[in-house]
């Protein structure tokens, strides 16, 4: 019991003095201003890429691979452009720049999520003047002009209601959005990993199916378990992975795609039964 105690104390004591910052020589009161930033415009990513899909999709789809209401890329995006474009008043220096940035940081978050999770997320390849699929021409010229208007228009907003927050507020809101936002992070990949996982034992069961001769397994329970598991698949799939496989509609798998593909017509039939 003493132990928690003052395992708590301690944790509020870290926390107490985080609050308390900046110490000297480091700017942490300007750090937390840019994170949240980056929040606000990974929710306005976030709540632009849900309608999108949304109405693509004709039903609601909470967007991004996180669970929570932000898409981080456009809350980089936003923050690298203001750091390194907003000096500029220019707004065809600003769209030119700004789509270069955005297509860079798209083009190396695609790059990087397929190297980490064997996927691709999105795929261009159908559009006109793509590179590789990842990143094309009107998305170059939706985040051009996204940036035009971010630097001219939205950031002076902004910016203006973060600073009129006091400072000990924004400390607050720091501390509690951070750490929801790493275990959103945690949750997200641990739960795209445990998904892998799952679509590599029921491929290893189809194999099962396919090396044992159906006649031999008609009498076996063994049969009806093998036969079923199409269905059941998506009923041992999380609501976070379910969600995910919604959002991201083109994800394509480099090892078995094909039972993605399977899975996806297994949920959109079950979701037009309802």
């Amino acid at each position: 019991m003493n132990n928690q105690i003052e395992e708590a104390v301690v944790c509020a004591a870290t926390i107490t003095s985080m609050l308390r910052w900046p110490p000297m020589g480091i700017e942490m009161d300007k750090i937390i201003t840019y994170f949240l930033w980056f929040i606000l415009y990974s929710f306005i990513g976030w709540l632009y890429e849900t309608i999108i899909c949304s109405i693509g999709q004709r039903h609601f789809v909470n967007r991004g691979f996180l669970n929570g209401p932000y898409c981080p890329i456009y809350g980089t995006g936003a923050l690298l452009m203001i750091l390194i474009l907003g000096h500029l008043t220019n707004p065809v220096a600003l769209f030119l720049l700004g789509a270069i940035v955005a297509c860079v940081l798209e083009y190396l978050t695609s790059y990087g999520m397929e190297k980490l999770f064997h996927a691709r997320w999105w795929d261009y390849s159908k559009r006109l003047l793509n590179i590789n699929g990842r990143v094309c021409l009107l998305g170059a010229v939706v985040f051009g002009l996204f940036s035009v208007l971010l630097i001219l228009m939205i950031h002076p907003v902004i910016c203006g209601w973060v600073d009129a927050v006091p400072i000990l507020y924004r400390r607050v809101l720091m501390v509690a959005i951070f750490a929801g936002f790493i275990v959103d992070t945690v949750s997200s990949v641990s739960g795209m990993v445990d998904f892998q996982k799952k679509l590599e034992e029921h491929a290893a069961t189809l194999e099962k199916r396919k090396a044992i001769t159906i006649g031999r397994l008609k009498d076996s329970s063994a049969y009806e378990t093998i036969k079923n598991r199409r269905n059941i698949l998506s009923e041992k799939l999380t609501r976070q992975q379910l969600r995910m496989i919604e959002a991201f509609p083109k994800l394509k798998l480099h090892r078995h795609n094909d039972l993605l593909v399977e899975l996806r017509k297994n949920i959109s039939q079950k979701r037009n039964q309802r």
